[in-house]
């Protein structure tokens, strides 16, 4: 759908429907000489057999612009990555994995906790920061980019339109963040972005003030989306989360660190859907309960100490911001034909005022906690000896 709108502080690049997917591969192949890219992929070993991603390997064969396919996967025996080894094999690219649970691994986590850089928590951050780490230290990518493995009939043309305004000469981006809408059998999915994050930033302005980072956030229209580009620079400097708020982490390191201008928004496909997580309404320890505690937390400890002390009537505005925007997600949907189950929704938007509560109280037992994992210019600068082991561990994950 035609949309001009830069209404935010991020700009925002549209899909307009005139462009074909060939012709921004055209480009792209261009400057892959210059330029050359790196896509990470994040995986369990649950979805290496998945048929999303072997939709997905098929799709890149013809990514020929591409460097560099680094899949990161976690819970895996050795069986797993032979596995993952395998599907990758057909692929005209370099393709590698990294195997997190290895031996080799192990003995790159020990290096690193010798010397207090190890990650602090485990979870998709993790994966996704030892992914960052051995690009890095491979050096041969300029540009690196990654989304998810479970992404439902998956194109390349997603990954196309995301590196895009990074891998762009002249357009000055340093970071680009996906967004697309998110709708499953006739319903609207995108749960944690709708029925936390939205309703939470609107409560955190009401009781914490018009802060710039607020608003940083308000700009973006899918600010959990897995799916990033960014250049090698701002790859080293980020300092990720471990755990499962890695998503909007990366987003709150990059508003500290660059420019609103240099970063950007595009739209890399017109619908989109991955595996849905459980809420886990009782258990903070999993899915969506867990995932919206680390997203509160994180978002709270950017903002700071004045954001947590004055956090009493956080809940309520949360809650009444949540009501408020599950009415108008129903007339959305009603008026597109789509279903939105208006008790299901104020019944997780329940649950999450309880994550909002406990990630308050746990900011406030903390104030001072650090969860996020070191740069990775940090890291090879106190560790220099960690990077060839981390290349070594990419290239020889037996």
């Amino acid at each position: 759908m035609a949309d001009f709108s830069q209404a935010g502080v991020v700009p925002t690049l549209h899909d307009l429907g005139h462009r074909q997917a060939a012709d921004l591969e055209s480009d792209l192949r261009a400057w892959s000489t210059d330029r050359p890219v790196a896509l990470i992929i994040p995986c369990l070993a649950s979805d290496v057999d998945a048929e999303a991603f072997e939709r997905m390997v098929a799709e890149l064969a013809g990514a020929d612009w591409l460097a560099h396919i680094v899949v990161g996967l976690d819970e895996a025996g050795e069986h797993d990555c032979r596995r993952a080894l395998g599907l990758l094999e057909r692929l005209p690219q370099r393709c590698d994995v990294l195997w997190n649970d290895s031996g080799a691994m192990a003995a790159v986590e020990q290096r690193l906790r010798d010397r207090g850089l190890a990650p602090r928590s485990r979870g998709k951050g993790r994966n996704v920061w030892y992914c960052l780490g051995a690009v890095l230290a491979d050096g041969s990518s300029q540009v690196i980019a990654m989304h998810d493995v479970d992404i439902v009939g998956y194109s390349r043309e997603l990954a196309a339109r995301l590196v895009y305004p990074v891998a762009h000469p002249s357009f000055g981006y340093c970071f680009a963040k996906g967004y697309y809408h998110r709708v499953t059998e006739g319903r609207f999915g995108g749960r944690v972005t709708r029925l936390l994050v939205a309703p939470l930033v609107r409560a955190l302005r009401a009781e914490a003030g018009d802060h710039q980072y607020l608003r940083f956030l308000e700009a973006f229209r899918y600010p959990l989306a897995g799916e990033t580009a960014m250049t090698a620079e701002v790859a080293a400097s980020l300092r990720i989360p471990g755990h499962w708020g890695m998503d909007i982490g990366i987003l709150s390191d990059v508003y500290a660190r660059c420019d609103p201008s240099s970063i950007c928004q595009v739209s890399v496909a017109d619908a989109y859907d991955h595996k849905h997580q459980d809420l886990s309404a009782d258990d903070p320890t999993a899915g969506l309960r867990r995932m919206s505690i680390d997203v509160t937390t994180t978002m709270i400890r950017r903002l700071g100490p004045e954001a947590v002390d004055g956090a009493d009537g956080l809940c309520e505005a949360y809650l009444a911001a949540a009501r408020g925007l599950v009415r108008h997600y129903a007339n959305d949907a009603e008026l597109n034909g789509y279903v939105v189950d208006v008790a299901a929704e104020q019944a997780t938007a329940e649950v999450f005022a309880r994550s909002v509560a406990e990630g308050v109280a746990l900011c406030r037992d903390n104030p001072r906690e650090d969860s996020l994992n070191p740069s990775w210019k940090q890291v090879l600068q106190e560790a220099p000896e960690v990077g060839p082991l981390l290349v070594e561990a990419l290239r020889a994950p037996e």
